[in-house]
């Protein structure tokens, strides 16, 4: 997919709903850009290029996520556009600037969301993180989403086995929100988010 500047926004009715439309047309109408659907990603979610010379501000969002995900993500997104637009490209990333923006825009738009999820967010916006990934109980909600009968590592013991990207790991002690982690073939130990989708194994070592 690909948009201009005063595009039709309602082809994006089959990612998010009306209501989140608008506060996209709004915040994307007075700038020249291109908004890419890609497929799927592994490491990312979405992206953001500010333009050299005469080329459009260049945003990609991953298809296939929660509507409310989806409309979050493109959020975080349009922020860095309006961020680097009204500040300078020579700004943090997710600097002071971004997290004032990306604030705002969370709290402007907070109707979007499910009553549930509003209040996350709310405290979210207090201090925006540079990954949703990095915020668990946001993670966390939108992986119960997608799939209510997932396990999260934090749903496991310490001393339980478990798969991600069809690598064995082992559990073991968790620092802050995290988990030290082995690496069962390499043996190599990984600091590994609680909030992290896994694929659990059916036993528990401390029972066999």
């Amino acid at each position: 997919m690909h948009l201009k500047k005063l595009p039709d926004f309602s082809c994006l009715s089959k990612y998010i709903s009306v209501d989140a439309i608008f506060y996209i047309k709004k915040w994307l109408s007075p700038y020249w850009f291109q908004l890419h659907i890609k497929n799927p990603r592994d490491s990312k979610l979405g992206d953001y290029r500010f333009p050299k010379s005469n080329e459009p501000h260049k945003i990609s969002v991953n298809a296939g996520m929660h509507p409310s995900l989806f409309f979050f993500t493109l959020t975080h997104e349009i922020a860095h556009l309006i961020a680097f637009n009204t500040y300078s490209v020579k700004i943090a990333p997710h600097g002071k600037e971004w997290k004032k923006i990306f604030s705002e825009m969370i709290l402007e738009s907070i109707n979007v969301y499910e009553d549930d999820l509003q209040p996350l967010l709310i405290r979210f916006a207090k201090n925006p993180k540079a990954s949703y990934y990095s915020s668990p109980c946001i993670s966390e909600y939108f992986n119960k989403k997608l799939s209510p009968n997932i396990f999260l590592l934090k749903d496991l013991d310490n001393g339980d086995e478990f798969i991600i990207k069809n690598k064995v790991f082992l559990k073991l002690q968790k620092i802050k929100t995290r988990y030290i982690c082995v690496e069962k073939k390499s043996n190599k130990k990984y600091l590994i988010s609680g909030s992290a989708p896994i694929e659990k194994i059916g036993y528990n070592l401390h029972e066999k």
